[in-house]
């Protein structure tokens, strides 16, 4: 080829590109579009002739994609689909095909002919189907007329709760974007996996040994392999992907390992620890066959089953509604990969779960990376979102109003829950998870993992219940809770496990403790301010270590702050303020062990009943370089801090230990600062040591070791 015959060749090489290029955008930007010719197809938008109408639909949608349509639109009508002639009848459905939008006009309705079936599917999305989208309009089940008995030519018993308006069966790249979906026995919209049933092999199949990582095989007591490579050119894996064991028998582990080889027998790659029911294995594209391994030691009764598995993946739900339907508003049930946005899903009621989202893939397909953003849920019987099992997801931005909100299962860890608002309903988490900048109004937060973190929540007339099961896997950190009447019965509870909390405010009275709980003794609350606590039903405390807290009390006391139960509680840097009563002490659940070092106690009015520190029982009480100030007294007949039941001079005492030194107790008035008469029978020596008293005065049994403490009259 000459020198200008080569430049030709490129010039024009370079134009065809540049022509290509231009052809692709153009394309893009005016995708071709077919506008559905009714007549030609024989198709009815009256809502009249079903088979007709369904039949012609799938005839015309498969034309267009075969003529390279990209836009399949379907103009204003009412479009009657078909009931089959049995449960998830595939010729009474559309069925949807790849590279295509299915744009309905606003105002058409896609109706399903009102059957008895068990299952049916409106418009189904199949395994192989990718990159398409649905668009528009209403799909309308028959909720409303649908025939709940077994009659219809129908073999069908059960719920009626799977019949749906959009299902997925392990579509890649589907997007569903401004449709309705109405009415339907089952879901609205379900994303599901693929799953097709390769084999069920028992331990004749298998023998001892292991495979190592170079791919050559090698014993073993513990591991079992296949005894014949399994065959990926079985008709069974084309066109699949993936594949997973499931239903083993007599495994000694829930996870395995896969060795693939090519057609020439060499060793290609391994994948590890794959979980059953949880991982899928993605076939290499250079591989022919495999060999799995098993943790087992009783190949007598060894079974499993293989299925080629995959699922729906990278789906998006957006600016769409799904309302109405009786089990679910959106199912997941097999998908990695979705995210679902911009929606109202609402009124979803009939059969149960009956949730505006769930996902609950059963143990068959993974449900992971989730996100759900920016939509409203409102008036589900159910609830709004449960996961039950899966894993990684992002709720954030959501506006939530069903009387349950969100319920997350242990079997879904890895859950962010970010800026929602929670009315009625309220957050469950049991799977591990964040949640952060959530408001809660009239709801209820309980955190149940073996890790969870709450952070700069905002808790109205709401309340948070701590259940953690592992030592501080609640960890909760500025989270302010405002009660504006009485109809929360605690703001928060902690369990039995413990935890960290910091920087907690609680604002406004409760029915009973603001903050309660049992506690432990390794609890830690750090700068925990509780305002406006029920003092005059009492605010129990739980066991733990509080350092710069702070109670206050603008409300009549009978009981104040509460101790009566068994622990260690200590308090660093604490302040109580009151009008006349801040604790009463007892052992009512077991005997307190309690410390306050350089706390800040003040009353603002008279001492209220019994005294402003009333210690009826403890094991031991230490009060060290504390304050007590009370300037506004008109009465000194009840003392400030009383050790012993009132009149209790001649019982038991049950006041086995107290001690007060380096303190400063002020008053204007001269009651008795300090008052142990009472302390009981046998009640031993308490320490009263380097303290001052300005004003106040002291009333101390005979065997009390008074140390060099200062009593002023001014």
């Amino acid at each position: 080829m000459t020198k200008n015959a080569v430049s030709i060749f490129l010039l024009v090489m370079f134009s065809f590109q540049i022509f290509m290029v231009n052809a692709s955008s153009e394309e893009i930007a005016n995708p071709r579009t077919y506008n559905l010719e009714l007549t030609r197809w024989h198709i009815y938008n009256d809502g009249t002739h079903p088979v007709e109408t369904t039949t012609g639909i799938n005839k015309a949608l498969q034309w267009s994609h075969e003529q390279g349509y990209q836009v399949f639109k379907v103009p204003a009508g009412t479009y009657l689909i078909s009931k089959g002639t049995g449960p998830n009848d595939s010729q009474a459905q559309i069925n949807m095909v790849s590279q295509m939008t299915f744009l309905l006009d606003d105002a058409a309705v896609i109706q399903k002919e009102s059957n008895g079936f068990e299952n049916y599917r409106t418009f189904y999305v199949g395994y192989g189907v990718n990159n398409a989208t649905i668009k528009g309009g209403t799909l309308k089940g028959d909720k409303d007329t649908h025939n709940y008995s077994k009659k219809d030519n129908s073999s069908s018993y059960g719920t009626h709760e799977f019949g749906s308006g959009i299902s997925s069966e392990g579509a890649y790249q589907l997007t569903i974007d401004g449709v309705r979906t109405t009415h339907f026995t089952g879901d609205g919209i379900s994303i599901n996996g693929s799953i097709v049933g390769i084999e069920g092999t028992y331990g004749k199949s298998y023998l001892r040994g292991d495979i190592d990582p170079l791919g050559k095989f090698i014993p073993s007591t513990s591991k079992i392999r296949s005894k014949t490579a399994v065959d990926l050119t079985n008709p069974l894996f084309k066109g699949r992907q993936y594949f997973a064991y499931e239903q083993p028998q007599a495994a000694s582990s829930n996870q395995y390992d896969v060795y693939f080889y090519n057609k020439d027998g060499k060793y290609v790659s391994a994948v590890k620890q794959i979980r059953f029911g949880i991982d899928l294995v993605q076939i290499p594209s250079n591989a022919s066959s495999f060999y799995p391994v098993f943790s087992s030691t009783d190949l007598a009764n060894f079974f499993v089953k293989l299925f080629s598995n995959d699922v729906s993946r990278n789906v998006t739900i957006k600016n769409s509604e799904s309302a109405f339907n009786r089990r679910q508003g959106i199912s997941l049930v097999g998908v990695d990969g979705i995210e679902i946005t911009n929606n109202k899903i609402h009124d979803i009621q009939g059969t149960a779960p009956q949730y505006g989202i769930d996902s609950e893939a059963g143990g068959f397909f993974p449900n992971k990376n989730i996100t759900i953003n920016n939509n409203r849920f409102y008036d589900n019987k159910g609830g709004d979102i449960v996961f039950a099992d899966g894993d990684t997801a992002t709720i954030s931005n959501n506006l939530f109003e069903s009387n349950i909100n969100v319920y997350i299962y242990k079997a879904f860890p890895n859950t962010v829950v970010k800026n929602n608002t929670f009315h009625q309903g309220g957050l469950t988490m049991a799977g591990t998870g964040v949640a952060d900048q959530n408001t809660f109004h009239n709801a209820e937060v309980n955190l149940l993992a073996t890790s969870n973190t709450l952070t700069n929540a905002t808790f109205i007339n709401s309340n948070l219940n701590l259940n953690n099961t592992d030592p501080f896997g609640s960890k909760v950190d500025q989270i302010t809770m405002t009660n504006t009447d009485t109809s929360v019965s605690t703001s928060l509870n902690v369990g039995n496990r413990p935890v960290r909390l910091s920087n907690v405010t609680i604002k406004g009275l409760t029915k009973l403790s603001a903050l309660g709980g049992k506690g432990t003794d390794q609890n830690i609350y750090d700068q925990v301010v509780v305002q406006d606590y029920n003092a005059y039903n009492g605010t129990t405390l739980p066991a733990g270590t509080y350092n710069k807290c702070k109670f206050t009390s603008t409300t009549n006391e009978s009981v104040g702050l509460g101790i009566n139960q068994a622990g260690k509680y200590v308090f660093n840097d604490c302040s109580f303020h009151s009008l006349g009563k801040i604790f009463t002490i007892n052992e009512m659940y077991g005997e307190p062990d309690i410390i306050f070092n350089n706390a800040d106690f003040k009353i603002s009015n008279d001492v209220g009943y019994a005294a402003a520190i009333y210690i009826q029982g403890v094991k031991q009480l230490s009060i060290l370089g504390s304050i007590f100030n009370a300037t506004n007294l008109t009465a000194t007949k009840t003392p400030l801090i009383k050790v012993g039941s009132i009149a209790g001079a001649t019982k038991p005492s049950k006041v086995k230990g107290f001690t007060i030194k380096n303190s400063q107790i002020i008053t204007n008035k001269p009651l008795h600062g300090i008052d142990t008469t009472d302390a009981g029978t046998g009640a031993p020596a308490y320490t009263i040591a380097y303290n001052t008293l300005q004003v106040a005065i002291m009333k101390l049994k005979t065997n009390d070791m008074k140390t060099s403490n200062n009593e002023l009259t001014n």
